[in-house]
């Protein structure tokens, strides 16, 4: 018994301590006219960030108020602010404990000189480098010191670009003058002698061809060394899937000729995958999608992916092959055949398409494609059953200066579409599809957690009137991907039993407020129009049908689930709902 009294003891004591969690509020004050540093520092503060995270005791309160001051200090000095200060202010006595921190960030300090020079005893710099402003710091910038860091390795970078892959910072010297509120800085850069690139060594292979790997260096022995090729063909490489990790160094030193040797390392991952996904919408209902890839099927880097869709309106299977480095290392060859039944609000379709074509990358950010199409539609659609032959040849054009794929915070996106379509037993059936989409991203805060996405849309159908354009090639507006609060395709006219009509032209834009709340939670207020007319061109004078909501976004490592809940703004009673679910992995745009 006298040995439980002192874990009896500590225990209660352990207790006690936990509930000794000092909880407080934190408020960051800075200077009229300086607020624009508000959201950096509060997203430095760890006091801020971690409010919800009430400290242990006060003594563990002060210690993050002291880490707080030092790490807010570094903070305005990396953006120029070399005279700033910052104090703590804790009022003990409140309830919960008040911490203000009190920033008075002072003169922004400015670029007076930057020089660049070679080391006394080493090799001269290149004639051609540069002046230092092109690297991003010129006489007169802010003296940021984040933008010192960035201009240096800039530096360095180009030096690798043009034949220096040994090229190395020698000495940085930054001068900070009180008196004028300036700073000059000084480099010793060390550009090593000029190299050219020298045989590549393949080391890790087990099942891939090491043809297929040399296919994709972006470089030939005996170029100038750069070490843009260098990073090419790593993303070459990684853009097979084939490999779980690349690596590419260079030899530590030129061999006598000036060459240097490359060793390309790989570790070789899964050839085969499975994955699948799920949706669901009031208008759509449920959606699964299944699908079952083989990459390096022939021993090039081609893929078979085979996939399927299940869902309320739709059943399908889709075989695409895709064969990459077809007569140019930034085009592919892609080959589909896709046989589906489905069942949309506006119609009913079993159809056959396969499709032909060719995807050309030109990068950094533009891709075009043209293909040949044939598809076999049979059309149930506003009391009619019709059966088409179709012939089509799609192109586009697209451009993607967004910085995320499935959550953007930053950039636009452009897509340019045009299809021409021919019927194959029905000569005179012929007419012309266009479509323009347009998307752009704004950062509202430093750190992405505020972002403002907005989408646009025009689409027109020449050549022929809406009745002789099959229900499926025909526009409409509506659901999650376009005026949510409206069901799948019922933003514009409908026929007497309510059934959507489809257009010969489109016109829809939107717009939503992308708020991160914590790491993985965030919340989407969104607002959409949109229609679809009976004529060629919108007619920008008429009514659209407008929606509005709010969505929930969890974010995960392979992109957001997003829920979203829109209601019609203008709904027309007895034919839309008063409000609309959606739920899918992926921003809405």
């Amino acid at each position: 018994m006298a040995h439980a009294l002192p874990l009896v003891a500590s225990l209660m004591l352990a207790s006690a301590t936990a509930r000794a969690e000092v909880t407080y509020s934190a408020t960051l004050e800075l200077p009229q006219g300086e607020e624009a540093l508000a959201g950096t520092l509060k997203g430095v503060s760890q006091l801020v960030r971690r409010a919800d995270q009430p400290p242990a005791s006060r003594a563990a309160l002060f210690r993050r108020a002291a880490d707080d001051r030092a790490r807010l200090g570094e903070a305005l000095r990396a953006l120029g602010y070399y005279a700033a200060t910052v104090e703590m202010r804790i009022d003990r006595e409140a309830t919960p404990v008040s911490v203000a921190i009190v920033v008075a960030p002072g003169p922004l300090y400015l670029v007076a000189d930057v020089t660049i020079a070679a080391p006394a005893a080493g090799p001269a710099l290149p004639p051609d480098l540069p002046d230092p402003g092109s690297f991003g710091l010129a006489p007169g910038a802010p003296a940021a010191s984040a933008d010192i860091v960035t201009a240096e390795r800039r530096i360095i970078a180009r030096l690798g670009e043009s034949g220096r892959p040994y090229a190395r910072q020698a000495g940085r010297r930054v001068t900070v003058d009180h008196a004028l509120k300036a700073v000059t800085v000084a480099w010793t850069i060390d550009a090593g002698p000029p190299a050219r690139f020298g045989e590549a060594t393949v080391q890790g292979l087990a099942d891939a061809r090491e043809a297929m790997v040399r296919r994709r260096i972006a470089w030939q022995p005996g170029e100038t060394y750069d070490t843009r090729q260098v990073e090419a063909t790593r993303k070459a490489l990684a853009a097979t899937a084939l490999f779980s990790s690349v690596r590419i160094v260079p030899a530590d030193r030129p061999a006598a000729d000036g060459s240097v040797p490359m060793a390309i390392t790989l570790v070789e991952g899964k050839r085969r995958s499975i994955g699948g996904g799920a949706s669901y919408s009031t208008s759509t209902g449920f959606g699964a999608e299944a699908f079952w890839e083989h990459r390096d099927i022939l021993g090039d880097g081609e893929r078979l992916r085979l996939s399927a869709r299940f869902a309320e309106q739709e059943l399908g299977a889709t075989a695409t092959f895709r064969r990459p480095y077809f007569f140019h290392p930034d085009q592919d060859l892609v080959a589909s055949l896709t046989l589906a039944d489905e069942d949309p609000p506006a119609y009913e379709n079993r159809y056959l398409r396969a499709h032909a074509g060719v995807e050309r990358r030109f990068p950094p950010r533009w891709t075009a494609g043209a293909g040949l199409q044939y598809e076999h539609e049979e059309v149930d659609a506003q009391g009619a059953t019709r059966r088409y032959h179709l012939l089509s040849t799609p192109v586009f054009l697209r451009y993607d200066g967004s910085d995320d794929l499935l959550n953007p915070t930053r950039g636009t996106r452009t897509t340019i579409a045009g299809t021409p379509y021919l019927g194959v037993q029905d000569s005179t059936l012929a007419f012309l599809k266009l479509r323009l989409d347009q998307t752009a991203y704004w950062r509202l805060d430093d750190h992405g957690r505020w972002v403002l996405a907005a989408n646009a849309a025009i689409g027109s159908l020449l050549g022929a009137t809406r009745g002789d354009v099959p229900a499926p090639q025909r526009f409409y507006a509506g659901g999650g991907g376009s005026v949510r609060g409206f069901g799948y395709q019922m933003a514009g006219p409908v026929d007497a039993a309510d059934k959507p009509l489809g257009g010969k032209s489109l016109l829809a834009a939107g717009a939503e407020l992308r708020i991160k709340i914590t790491d993985t939670i965030g919340i989407v207020p969104f607002i959409e129009a949109g229609t679809v007319y009976d004529r060629a061109f919108p007619s920008f004078g008429e009514t659209l049908f407008v929606g509005a909501g709010i969505g929930l976004r969890y974010y995960t490592g392979f992109g957001p689930v997003r829920l979203d809940i829109g209601t019609p703004l203008n709904r027309r009673r007895g034919v839309d709902d008063v409000v609309q679910f959606y739920i899918s992995l992926g921003q809405a745009f």
